[in-house]
């Protein structure tokens, strides 16, 4: 093989395969199988960019996505290598209303489903977050996109 056919081959073990795959392709065009976003059918397109957050050891990231209007909003999340605990719950802008649980504390391991997708109908102004709980010695990276639709 030559020289300049060699440089055009970039290798990678299973470990790193998704990493090295998000530095040339997006992560909503590379299929779940491959440790990307893109499942078919879904409610997100490719128009709904993909956006990635590194969770160090023994820390926990929350993703904000604000509500200004009533819709419904349809995320997807993904964090590479899973073991992670994962939440999620929406908290109204008024201060006497409750946070409203959408997914409660769920440790996610490898072999749970590699794309979590989920949706929530917001009749009020407030904030969805995304928590991610990594307990491991290992740093993870946290794939996510969203949608929001108006009712």
């Amino acid at each position: 093989m030559t020289p300049r056919s060699k440089s055009k081959l970039v290798f990678a073990g299973p470990s790193r395969s998704a990493e090295t795959l998000f530095k040339y392709i997006s992560p909503e065009q590379v299929p779940v199988q491959y440790g990307g976003l893109s499942v078919d059918p879904c409610d997100l397109s490719l128009e709904d960019p993909a956006s990635e957050i590194i969770v160090k050891p023994g820390t926990k990231r929350t993703v904000e996505i604000i509500i200004y209007e009533k819709c419904e909003i349809v995320w997807e999340i993904r964090v590479i290598g899973w073991e992670v605990s994962y939440k999620a719950e929406f908290v109204p802008e008024e201060k006497d209303a409750y946070t409203v649980v959408v997914q409660k504390p769920r440790k996610m391991k490898p072999s749970d489903e590699p794309v979590l997708t989920q949706s929530f109908k917001v009749n009020e102004l407030g904030k969805v977050l995304l928590t991610v709980d990594n307990p491991t010695s290992k740093k993870k990276k946290l794939v996510y996109r969203f949608n929001v639709k108006p009712l």
